[in-house]
């Protein structure tokens, strides 16, 4: 097979075979750089944001990019790949400068640091020290996924009454010894795996918004693709959260942090490629190698001709212990080699969508997600829900209601409603600044508090009291250290 890209009078031999067409090694990197690129540049403002400007001491001729990395995510690894071929390109036709710097952020635990580390090393030694060794163009910045926690200086106890689905809140300053941890709030709290999933994946995305707003970056690029960015809308349909389709994919109106001003946007440019493309760029660049789940990325469905996905684990895995989330990637990652029309038909119906009106007359945010609230759905669940349960009329209903107090259920919901009473008489006795009333959930996070977490009781971080984040930590100087390493050197020969 040839390649249908190439010129007629130097046909290379086909590799990939993707969207019913076939593409050589060469051809199909300039496709999948150029689908970046033409988001990169899709309007006015990334336009002036990409590109090389003089003078260079105007005020904000240099765009700042926040880029964040996951090394066991193979959008964003891509990504950087075409975002530093495209600083290539500028430093060399610009005299060794560039239209715009690059802050990458990577979010981790503290039991996956080392080896991401070890990557991110090797990714800095292969790739960005070719930039850097001119001017400072790439930064790189950890986070421990616990300073979600360590950087609140108060957390809200929240909990939700069964009876009429209100929400109650007891708010408390932290304490050294008072910290929580991701580990804790997954297994103490959290009842199944869709849940521990939601809770990390909100964790990460309002700690990257935060970095952001406080380091000043103009854009963040999310490495979604095209199969991504569909998962996620059915997700969030099904988890409840649908009126947050419109800000997640419109940089115009991207949800902020406790109402500050938002002086970034969010850009997808990788939305117009599917997850098979991207696995396959990643193989044939050779970057597998800078990923910390190697043999996972290898079972992972691609367009090459020759080199099929090898079986996974995850592929056997039953549907009943599956999460939402890896229910949907499990549906694309099905259809989109042989049906991406309905991947694509997906997105483009989210892009339609319209912000919704609000019908409450102060606007609000979720107090776990962060996202905006457009209708109290305390009130919608309670007008449509029949809570209150039918009296006991017999001595056999009063022992089976009996046996049932005394079972591990029953003493559950017994300690649940001592629970939801002591929250209830503190949140009325010390809502002093009328802050405890203020306690909103979207319909999504009420839902997930009501049937996913222990008691219906969860503490949630304040975000408006979380302290900077910007703070270089030991791991960001020793990888900033090398970036910087051949531009020291380069001074001493000279």
């Amino acid at each position: 097979m040839e390649c249908q890209r190439c010129p007629v009078t130097a046909k290379n031999q086909a590799t990939v075979l993707s969207r019913k067409e076939k593409f050589c090694d060469e051809c199909f990197i300039k496709f999948v750089s150029t689908k970046q690129r033409k988001q990169m540049m899709k309007d006015e403002f990334f336009r002036n944001l990409f590109k090389f400007v003089y003078p260079l001491e105007d005020k904000g001729s240099v765009g700042k990019i926040l880029l964040p990395l996951s090394l066991s995510d193979s959008g964003s690894l891509v990504m950087l790949d075409i975002v530093h071929d495209l600083l290539l390109e500028q430093n060399k036709q610009h005299n060794n400068h560039t239209g715009f710097t690059v802050d990458i952020l990577t979010i981790s635990t503290e039991d996956d640091l080392p080896i991401i580390k070890e990557h991110m090393k090797l990714l800095v030694e292969e790739k960005l020290l070719e930039l850097n060794e001119i001017s400072d163009i790439y930064k790189v910045h950890f986070i421990d996924i616990n300073e979600f926690f360590n950087k609140t200086s108060s957390v809200s106890n929240l909990i939700i009454d069964d009876g009429n689905f209100e929400i109650f809140a007891r708010s408390s300053k932290m304490g050294n010894d008072d910290r929580l941890s991701l580990k804790e709030i997954l297994s103490e709290c959290c009842l199944n795996n869709s849940s521990r999933t939601d809770l990390t994946s909100i964790m990460k995305t309002q700690l990257i918004k935060h970095f952001a707003f406080e380091n000043g970056n103009d854009a963040i690029l999310w490495g979604h693709s095209m199969t991504k960015l569909s998962e996620v809308i059915i997700s969030l349909v099904v988890k409840g959260k649908g009126s947050q389709i419109a800000t997640f994919l419109d940089s115009e109106s991207f949800n902020t942090l406790d109402n500050k001003p938002c002086n970034y946007k969010n850009l997808y440019p990788m939305k117009d490629l599917l997850s098979v493309e991207i696995e396959s760029f990643l193989q044939i660049k050779n970057m597998t190698k800078f990923l910390i789940n190697v043999e996972e990325a290898d079972s992972k469905p691609n367009c090459l001709i020759s080199k099929k996905p090898t079986s996974s684990i995850n592929q056997q895995k039953l549907i009943k212990n599956m999460t939402i989330n890896e229910i949907t990637t499990k549906y694309f990652q099905d259809i989109q080699n042989d049906y991406s029309n309905i991947i694509s038909t997906v997105l483009r119906t989210a892009d339609k969508l319209a912000e919704p009106k609000s019908n409450i007359t102060k606007t609000s945010q979720c107090q776990i997600c962060q996202s905006k609230i457009y209708t109290n759905p305390s009130n919608w669940l309670d007008r449509i829900t029949v809570t209150s349960p039918y009296p006991r009329e017999t001595n056999e209903e009063e022992h089976l209601f009996k046996q049932w107090q005394d079972s591990k259920l029953g003493q559950s919901h017994t300690h649940y409603v001592e629970l939801l009473n002591e929250i209830k008489k503190d949140s009325i006795n010390n809502d002093d600044d009328g802050n405890n009333n203020d306690m909103k959930l979207c319909y999504g996070c009420l839902i997930l508090l009501n049937t996913s977490i222990k008691d219906k009781n969860l503490v949630w971080p304040r975000v408006d009291t979380m302290s900077s984040l910007v703070n270089p930590t030991n791991e960001d100087k020793e990888l900033n250290d090398i970036l910087n390493q051949f531009e020291i050197n380069s001074d001493i020969e000279e």
